[in-house]
């Protein structure tokens, strides 16, 4: 080849010749001297700095980004922490706040736990990494024997990860694995995490910015729609009418291409709402009759927080899902961890087949050791029989808002999973509209709470009540009273 013209005669079908080479512009993204770690002079200003409020904060709005909005308007409406103990979080001046909804419906178990920290530390000082691909440790075995000692059914395997997310993308490789199908049915209702298959999964707007993403994924209509209904007149013909729908979209799909449902059990940060009775069981026979596993992701509910184990065994009969994906309440967000629960029939095939997924911090001994001493402590402890202890508790709290507010719509609550929703007028119209902006006067409520001492996540219409699963009668009385003093800024602007 060459770059040179040839003469003309000779440029229909002969030698082939490129346009010649090009010259890049200079960088400019470099450093104009060459750059040397300087050890000594970055100790010595690390030393030098005085972490006053004023320091903290300059560092923290100059040089972190915040997750999921612009990270400008979320320091501003930061609350700045320094430390917690038991349900409540004190900020850098010393102001306390109940953590109403227990950071992000994790921190289970309160700000402080002396036997986690014991445990933590412990196995630090003995074996802080394993590389999961090539090593053990007997934490892991130790954390894997307590847990299938509490799991139902033959969930008696686990595969340890960092998150809930890592745990949902690990259990649809799986799924596509051990099926040897592609498609997955999910929800629309529901948010299965932030990495790009779990996005791709999760039904609620948090999706959209991830796509185009995962083509396999079919997203289902829920048993209770935002703003839709599917007309019933009971339970019973709502569940029928999911059912008989979900098996259509089945076979519309092809039951041979589809490797699993996966669901929220119970559906989080999309309204805390129960399926209505039957409705497990139904996808559970719908997924025996169409060779599909049953995934369930139990992340939010997990470990107590609705007063049993897990979600699923609030069905009846109690049904054994094929995959349970789980993180936040397996250790009180003490670590990052999570995990994914399998059948015997799953674990056998991945004893022979590569399983095809991992990270560096999978089955972290730390983690495991977290775990381990969380959940020994949850069972000492009797933590889920204090849940449901709890719950009339929420509800009764809940249903002397309903009679003073009529801003009150409705609120839903199992074990200490609990959310009310607010309404802008009589004829029962959401106070914010699907995915809609924040509304005033649901800004001004939530300062308020805040100026009042309770820390919670609103969404939409929506106030959600997950504390601590360690709260006690008084202080959910005492949260609950803020609330009922907050709530009247939202019935001003109450249409009747």
């Amino acid at each position: 080849m060459s770059s040179s013209t040839p003469a003309a005669e000779n440029r229909v079908n002969g030698q082939y010749h490129t346009g010649g080479p090009r010259s890049l512009p200079p960088a400019t993204s470099v450093v104009s001297v060459p750059y040397t770690l300087d050890y000594d002079a970055i100790l010595r200003r690390d030393a030098e700095r005085v972490w006053d409020k004023p320091t903290i904060l300059q560092y923290i709005r100059d040089n972190t980004v915040f997750t999921w909005g612009a990270s400008g308007p979320y320091f501003d409406n930061a609350i700045h922490l320094k430390s917690g103990k038991g349900i409540y979080l004190f900020d850098l001046d010393g102001k306390k706040y109940i953590d109403w909804n227990s950071g992000a419906m994790c921190c289970t178990l309160g700000m402080d736990n002396e036997e986690i920290a014991a445990a933590v530390e412990e196995q630090m000082r003995e074996l802080p990494y394993a590389y999961p691909c090539s090593f053990s440790c007997p934490v892991k075995a130790k954390l894997s024997a307590l847990m299938a000692d509490m799991c139902p059914g033959d969930l008696k395997h686990f595969f340890f990860t960092t998150g809930g997310a890592e745990s949902n993308e690990s259990a649809i490789r799986m799924a596509r694995l051990y099926t040897g199908k592609k498609k997955i049915l999910a929800r629309y209702r529901s948010y299965h995490g932030a990495t790009t298959t779990a996005a791709s999964l999760t039904g609620d707007p948090r999706r959209l910015p991830a796509e185009p993403a995962d083509p396999n994924i079919v997203h289902l209509m829920d048993p209770f729609g935002y703003n839709f209904d599917w007309g019933c007149l009971s339970e019973e013909e709502l569940t029928n009418k999911n059912l008989q729908y979900i098996q259509e979209v089945v076979e519309f799909e092809g039951a041979g291409t589809v490797a699993a449902i996966f669901i929220e059990t119970i559906t989080g940060t999309n309204g805390v709402l129960m399926p209505p009775r039957g409705y497990l069981n139904g996808l559970r026979a719908i997924c025996d009759k169409y060779n599909i596993l049953l995934i369930c992701d139990e992340v939010m509910c997990g470990f107590g927080r609705t007063g049993k184990l897990f979600g699923f065994m609030h069905s009846d009969p109690m049904i054994i899902p094929d995959l349970v994906t789980m993180a936040k309440g397996i250790n009180g967000a003490f670590i990052p961890l999570g995990c994914v629960a399998m059948r015997t029939r799953i674990s056998d095939y991945f004893k022979t087949k590569p399983i095809s997924v991992g990270s560096t911090y999978n089955s972290h001994p730390i983690g495991l050791a977290s775990a381990y001493a969380a959940l020994k402590w949850s069972l000492k402890n009797r933590l889920y029989d204090h849940v449901k202890e709890m719950e009339p508790v929420m509800i009764d709290c809940m249903n002397q808002l309903a009679r003073k507010h009529p801003c009150f719509k409705q609120g839903r609550v199992v074990g200490l999973f609990g959310i009310f929703e607010l309404q802008r007028n009589s004829r029962g119209e959401w106070l914010t509209g699907f995915n809609g902006g924040v509304h005033p006067a649901l800004d001004k409520f939530k300062k308020a709470l805040i100026e009042n001492g309770l820390i919670t996540l609103m969404r939409w219409s929506s106030v959600f009540c997950n504390p601590p699963l360690v709260i006690n009668e008084e202080q959910i009385r005492a949260s609950f009273a803020i609330i009922d003093k907050c709530l009247p800024i939202i019935d001003e602007v109450f249409e009747p």
